[in-house]
């Protein structure tokens, strides 16, 4: 983590699977340079290849978080950056915790979760290259929409989509979670703890299906009535925007 005396905002950045420490260095430094106090966290990545809790992470994420803004004045926003699918479940892992969807969960005071909501509903979530729509085998809504790159051919992008819609299903299957994709995008859609947000994305993407994040965008808007702010590009690949873009 790197801390400010007084900061700006404090940003929790949540790096994409597998990211480096030069790699999530890089990303803290965005914030650190604009005198904001940053943690930092990537997915265990036997724990997400394998489809389990990341409570554990996420649970050290906001233990860290609320020591901070316990010593930052109450004007202090709170802001999340996740990349990829990688920080994108452990976002929905924080949300969960705070919205107490765990029963037994007493690990933390009300105070100290409604610390963290009230900064969160003054700052925003910021989604660099996620959510990643996670498509099985059996999902053919909006199959022909799922690749907007027009670079490839019908017939090249209905492959490629129904290759890795089997790829994902085989992968679910596997470790025992077919109720994943649906849980992952309905928290997604529905979830309120922030309604400030801006997306980064690009149709270029090879790994998230950009028409699904434009369907998850103006169903927030039209549900929630949340402040979305969008960056959609045509060029770059995965979690390469902030380098092509900067």
């Amino acid at each position: 983590s790197i801390s400010h005396e007084c900061p700006r905002a404090v940003s929790i950045v949540l790096g994409d699977l597998g990211a480096s420490n030069k790699k999530l260095e890089r990303y803290c430094k965005l914030y650190a340079d604009r005198q904001c106090s940053v943690i930092a966290a990537v997915s265990p990545p036997i724990r997400f290849m394998l489809n389990r809790s990341l409570r554990s992470t996420a649970m050290d994420i906001l233990k860290e978080t609320i020591i901070i803004l316990k010593n930052t004045p109450t004007s202090t926003p709170l802001v999340m950056h996740s990349f990829s699918n990688g920080g994108a479940f452990l976002l929905e892992q924080i949300e969960n915790i705070l919205m107490k969807q765990d029963d037994d969960d007493s690990s933390f005071s009300v105070e100290d979760l409604q610390l963290i909501a009230t900064r969160l509903k003054t700052g925003y979530q910021f989604f660099d290259s996620c959510p990643c729509y996670i498509r099985t085998a059996w999902d053919f809504s909006n199959f022909g929409a799922s690749f907007p790159n027009q670079s490839w051919s019908s017939v090249g992008q209905n492959a490629y989509t129904l290759s890795a819609s089997w790829s994902l299903t085989a992968w679910c299957a596997c470790t025992l979670s077919l109720h994943r994709p649906h849980q992952f995008w309905n928290t997604m859609q529905i979830s309120d703890v922030c309604l400030n947000q801006i997306y980064m994305y690009t149709t270029a993407d090879m790994l998230s299906d950009a028409a699904a994040v434009d369907r998850l965008i103006e169903e927030r808007r039209r549900k929630l009535d949340a402040n979305i702010t969008v960056y959609r590009y045509d060029d770059s690949n995965h979690c390469q925007l902030l380098t092509d873009k900067s």
